[in-house]
C-alpha cells in the first residue's frame, strides 16, 4: 500500500501556480489537510489528491495534488477545530439580517455562502442544492434570489425587505 505524504491536520501552503487546469482554484495560501481521496473514499492507490480547509475562511476544497502542497507544520485536530470555530462565528454574523443590510453593497458581488443560505431561506428555498445536491441547482437558486432581493437589500432598509417578503406571502425577516 502506498504511503501518504500528509496526514489529517497538517498545515500546508498551496502553490502559487497550480497550472492551467486548476487556475480557478484558490492558490498561494495556507490550508489544513482534511484527508486524501483514500482517507475519504477508500481504495489503496489514490494518496496524492487532497481535500483541504483554508486557514483563513474554513472553507473546504478538493482535490489538490501532493505536488501543489508544501508542508508547514503539524496542526492536528486542535487546528481544525480552531478554524471551524472561527468559521462558525463568522457565519453567524453573515446570516444576521442586520449585518446583511449593513454590508450588502460591499458583499453583493461576492456574497458569502452563509448569507446566500439565509436569503434563500427568507424567500422559501429550503433545499437550495436540490434533491441530488447539484451545483447548477444551487447556482440557479442563488442567482434568482440575488436578482429578486438586490433592489431592496441595496436600500439597507429592513422595512423594504419585509414589504417584499409580505407580498410573497413570506414571514418578515425580523
Amino acid at each position: 500500500m502506498k504511503t501518504q505524504k500528509f496526514k489529517r491536520g497538517d498545515v500546508v501552503h498551496i502553490a502559487k501556480d497550480l497550472g492551467s487546469s486548476m487556475s480557478h482554484f484558490e492558490n498561494d495560501r495556507d490550508a489544513i489537510i482534511m484527508g486524501s481521496y483514500r482517507d475519504q473514499y477508500g481504495g489503496e492507490d489514490n494518496v496524492d489528491d487532497w481535500t483541504v480547509m483554508f486557514c483563513d475562511t474554513g472553507g473546504e476544497c478538493s482535490w489538490y495534488h501532493t505536488s501543489q502542497l508544501t508542508f508547514l507544520r503539524h496542526g492536528g485536530e486542535v487546528e481544525i477545530e480552531k478554524v471551524k470555530l472561527l468559521r462558525a462565528r463568522r457565519e453567524t454574523s453573515e446570516r444576521d439580517i442586520n449585518w446583511v443590510l449593513a454590508n450588502w453593497l460591499n458583499i453583493r458581488e461576492r456574497t458569502p455562502g452563509a448569507t446566500m443560505a439565509k436569503l434563500m431561506e427568507l424567500v422559501g428555498i429550503t433545499n437550495p442544492w436540490g434533491a441530488n445536491g447539484e451545483g447548477i441547482t444551487y447556482y440557479s437558486n442563488a442567482m434568482a434570489t440575488h436578482r429578486l432581493l438586490d433592489p431592496v437589500l441595496s436600500t439597507g432598509e429592513i422595512g423594504k425587505l419585509n414589504e417584499l417578503l409580505e407580498q410573497m406571502g413570506r414571514p418578515p425577516a425580523l
